[in-house]
């Protein structure tokens, strides 16, 4: 009976040398990202990640990443690109009340009130 290859070596031959050299760059950037969940439902976490290139990213963690703790989670991030905004829950897909505390940098929003207030003055 021949002698097969371990899967290491199986997946290795598979690829050139260039591709296996290119295979082994480490991500130029890391970050650590904490999520807070001040409300008591368990929701999948959707958020959006915007580059410096202008690329966006989003990712659906499911809501099993609530299990270990209730309060808050945090995520390690490994990019070639620097992360310049996040976005948790971009699309409005969940039942969030306080929309205010979902980016980095914080986006100041004007409330109905200010813009009916600006409107008047106008």
């Amino acid at each position: 009976m021949e002698d097969l290859p371990t899967v290491k070596e199986y997946i290795m031959d598979n690829f050139t040398p260039e591709q296996q050299k290119n295979m082994k760059k480490s991500p130029k950037y890391f970050y650590q990202v904490t999520f807070d969940k001040p409300g008591g439902l368990v929701m999948p976490l959707i958020v959006e990640y915007e580059y410096n290139d202008g690329s966006k990213e989003k990712i659906t963690y499911p809501a099993q990443i609530w299990r270990l703790n209730d309060k808050e989670v945090s995520r390690a991030i490994a990019t070639d690109k620097e992360i310049v905004a996040i976005t948790v829950d971009p699309d409005l897909e969940t039942a969030d009340i306080d929309t205010s505390n979902n980016s980095w940098p914080k986006e100041v929003k004007e409330s109905d009130f200010d813009k009916f207030k600006n409107k008047i003055k106008d």
